[in-house]
């Protein structure tokens, strides 16, 4: 835990100092993950790859060329076919790429962004809100990338924005959850969480609820019509990333390495003594079976049923450390390690190692 919490800290106190300085050093993080049916999508230092799912191989690179950008945040596939990717890089670019192909398709030619883009930006209906570690939501059209609108909120926003339908909800490191109103561009409710707030909110089915970690050691469940607390429930330690929801369960993770099943109802935690190997950023994953993935720092990972009996006897051992969140893609569940052998590794339902790719 004591490692991963220094790394926490050096990360936020690098991020925080270049948000002070135009054209500070870009900042390294754990590789950003997504996939659709045919191909996973990797961000990952000075690239971002597309990597075929029925054999790992590449299919692409952006840049052809190694460049000055750098890429972690995790990219975003929208309905429309493209896929937005946000640059740590001296550049502060938010472009969009072919899925198939992986050419540029636009880079925003105007956002006003002052910083670099660690958090990935939320499509909604025609609109893309992009949250920038400047402390700024910037909202762009989403066929174009054009500069629509933007709304000051606070310090540096790392978390991707989620939606209700009615109100656009944004975490912030200065401690508090803010509701935007996308009608009149301005905030409509925020809560003070207590601490700071590095990764997403999950919110309910229905839309009534959002449920939130963070630097706290609590995970709280916030009604969206007025940022009201419904519970909270303790944790051991910081919940770096957004909890995961399967109907009335709230899954989530601490960088002690402790998961929580906790009731959607009432927060009352159901894996009181859940502590596989090593600290967690990742948000835990939820198979179409009920069975929760988690990975640790440790290189592994880890499946869990729903009471808590470990699916797989044993951790995978991917290696290098993993702090990414696991995306699952048909029968593939696919894992991002930081210094491993490999960039990304597939697992099917069982644990085993089905192919890795290298960057190659």
């Amino acid at each position: 835990m004591k490692s991963l919490k220094l790394i926490s800290l050096v990360l936020l106190g690098a991020i925080l100092l270049s948000a002070c300085a135009s054209g500070a050093g870009t900042v390294t993080s754990w590789p950003g993950l997504a996939a659709d049916s045919t191909n996973a999508y990797l961000a990952d230092g000075n690239s971002v790859y597309a990597v075929r799912l029925s054999d790992g191989v590449k299919v692409w690179q952006y840049p052809d060329k190694a460049g000055t950008p750098k890429f972690f945040a995790t990219p975003v596939l929208t309905p429309d076919g493209q896929l937005l990717v946000g640059s740590a890089g001296t550049d502060d670019a938010l472009l969009s790429l072919d899925p198939a192909t992986g050419k540029e398709k636009w880079v925003a030619p105007f956002t006003g962004a002052k910083d670099k883009w660690i958090a990935s930006p939320l499509v909604v209906g025609d609109m893309i809100y992009a949250p920038n570690n400047d402390g700024t939501l910037y909202v762009l059209k989403l066929a174009t990338g054009e500069f629509q609108w933007s709304l000051p909120i606070s310090h540096s926003l790392w978390g991707t924005p989620v939606s209700n339908g009615k109100l656009v909800f944004v975490t912030s490191l200065d401690h508090f959850l803010y509701a935007i109103d996308p009608q009149s561009h301005k905030i409509a409710w925020k809560v003070n969480l207590g601490g700071s707030v590095p990764g997403s909110p999950a919110v309910s089915a229905d839309g009534s609820t959002l449920y939130v970690g963070g630097f706290t050691k609590k995970v709280s469940a916030i009604s969206t019509a007025d940022g009201s607390v419904r519970w909270t429930a303790a944790t051991k330690d910081w919940v770096w990333d957004a909890p995961a929801l399967d109907g009335d369960t709230v899954y989530a993770a601490d960088i002690s390495g402790n998961i929580y099943s906790f009731g959607a109802p009432n927060g009352k935690n159901a894996w009181p003594d859940n502590q596989p190997d090593g600290p967690i950023t990742a948000t835990p994953v939820v198979l179409s079976d009920g069975t929760v993935v988690v990975v640790t720092e440790s290189g592994l990972a880890y499946a869990f049923d729903r009471v808590s009996g470990k699916a797989w006897g044993v951790g995978t051992n991917i290696g290098g450390k993993i702090y990414t969140t696991p995306v699952v893609s048909g029968d593939l569940i696919l894992v991002a390690p930081l210094g491993a052998d490999s960039l990304l590794a597939a697992l099917n339902n069982g644990g085993n190692v089905v192919w890795k790719f290298t960057g190659k």
